[in-house]
């Protein structure tokens, strides 16, 4: 297979991974940007691939390949979101959190919706993110914080 068809597999698959969801992630991607999102980071990672030399691209694997591509879409999204969608740019930032609207079954509170979240440094230098949540059957209102690993 010519490495043009290569480049253009792995592009497509990212894609289909990261815009659907399936067993291991919920797409963190609107679908209202993901055509024009598709095109920017195809267009970045092209002319990042142009831009190696034989031997810095003949050192650069599959997995590293794909991971670029997906540094690439990551930023392309964040650049089409903006600043504005602060709860999106969070989405962005951590895929695999809690999102506002998902229900947690937390052993004390029971089932329980997310209503917020945010990022705050603590005392031990390490960021975390506060989820709020509201148990469904009491009303009542909890928080969650989860280590943000580095």
């Amino acid at each position: 297979m010519p490495e043009t068809d290569v480049k253009y597999d792995l592009i497509e698959a990212a894609c289909d991974f990261w815009f659907h969801d399936n067993d291991r992630v919920r797409t963190p991607f609107p679908v209202r940007i993901q055509a024009e999102l598709k095109r920017n980071a195809q267009r970045t990672y092209l002319e990042w691939l142009k831009n190696l030399d034989g031997t810095d691209r003949s050192e650069v694997g599959d997995e590293e390949l794909v991971s670029f591509f997906e540094m690439f879409l990551f930023r392309e999204a964040l650049a089409l979101v903006g600043e504005d969608d602060t709860d999106l740019v969070l989405t962005l930032h951590h895929p695999f959190m809690p999102r506002v609207g998902d229900l947690v079954n937390d052993e004390t509170h029971g089932p329980s919706r997310v209503v917020g979240r945010e990022l705050e440094q603590k005392d031990d230098d390490k960021l975390y993110m506060i989820v709020a949540m509201v148990a469904e059957a009491s009303d009542e209102a909890w928080k969650a914080e989860f280590l943000i690993p580095t």
